[in-house]
């Protein structure tokens, strides 16, 4: 019943180091062990296999409830292009796993060409928390978080991506961070206990290279600040301020919390890449990735020159009407 088996070498090994070299080889085993051919060197296996998609979200979760603080007041928002095949799986399981957390799901479609906005619409029937947010052009990643934070209105939120729907038990370990007194909790896909699965060895090499810089440059240390999927209280959302359009916005979230301050956690995660059956990233790691290094740089230049982190006016939202 398996669509697809993958065996790869895992985890590579490396002689006792110093403390200070221990960061930077953590982060080459990571490009190694996803290199096409360096990667038969590597220290064990990793055995993976996939069943088909549809079976997979059908089976029930669930519920993964543990702390009160939660209870009603989590809200989820789900930045969407072309998701219509994703929407659905995503929200039973997070019905399924956090029911009693949520206030609100917010789906943000982001001028989708599908029936994105179709399929929410006919979900929130069944459901008055699951919102939708309609955008009109220009799309990009980082106006539908803006759009989507501004209509939030629990004391907790949860930005994340449909990619996200197989790990949703994951997110417990965010959960329990914040409980504990985090202000913000992100899921790691490169911390040591993360699982990568198909994920392309160019954008590990140009993740791993900037948070290399970026650590260097700002003086912290974190693994994996631009992933979206993050869990933050709401006063640290209030804090945000999103100028970049695009995936680049990712960035922002992640880092502009840590300068200003804030107790930022990493979780490790697993990482599981779009099978065919889920539709394609809209990520263009060429045509975002120089607005990453724009981000960090204009994040550098305002610590250095002892300016404000957060300087600029919130973007008008483009909401349809």
């Amino acid at each position: 019943g398996y669509i697809k088996i993958k065996i790869l070498p895992y985890d590579f090994l490396f002689p006792p180091l110093p403390k200070i070299l221990l960061w930077p080889m953590q982060n080459l085993s990571l490009i190694l062990e996803n290199f096409p051919y360096v990667r038969n060197f590597a220290g064990s296996l990793f055995i993976w296999a996939q069943k088909p998609a549809e079976e997979n979200w059908k089976r029930p979760m669930s519920s993964l409830v543990e702390h009160d603080c939660f209870k009603g007041q989590l809200s989820v928002v789900v930045p969407s292009r072309n998701e219509e095949l994703n929407i659905p799986p995503l929200i039973e399981n997070l019905q399924a796993c956090y029911g009693e957390y949520i206030k609100e799901i917010i789906i943000v479609d982001d001028n989708s060409r599908d029936e994105t906005a179709k399929v929410t619409e006919n979900l929130a029937l069944k459901d008055p928390r699951i919102k939708l947010i309609r955008r009109s052009m220009p799309h990009g990643v980082g106006r539908a978080l803006r759009d989507g934070f501004a209509a939030t209105k629990g004391d907790f939120v949860l930005t994340m991506d449909c990619d996200f729907q197989h790990i949703l038990p994951e997110l417990t370990g965010l959960f329990d961070a914040v409980a504990d007194g985090a202000d913000m909790a992100i899921g790691s896909r490169f911390s040591r206990e993360s699982v990568l699965l198909n994920y392309a060895f160019t954008k590990i090499l140009a993740n791993r290279g900037f948070h290399i810089l970026a650590n260097l440059l700002l003086g912290k240390h974190f693994r994996d600040a631009t992933n979206n999927l993050k869990l933050m209280r709401k006063e640290v959302l209030k804090s945000l301020v999103l100028e970049s359009d695009d995936f680049a916005a990712n960035a922002e979230t992640g880092l502009q919390p840590i300068l200003l301050g804030y107790k930022v956690e990493e979780i490790p995660i697993s990482w599981i890449n779009r099978s065919v059956d889920m539709g394609f990233s809209n990520f263009n790691l060429l045509n975002t990735g120089p607005n990453y290094i724009v981000v960090l740089f204009r994040l550098v230049f305002r610590k250095w020159m002892g300016r404000d982190i957060v300087r600029c006016p919130p973007v008008k939202q483009s909401i349809k009407t």
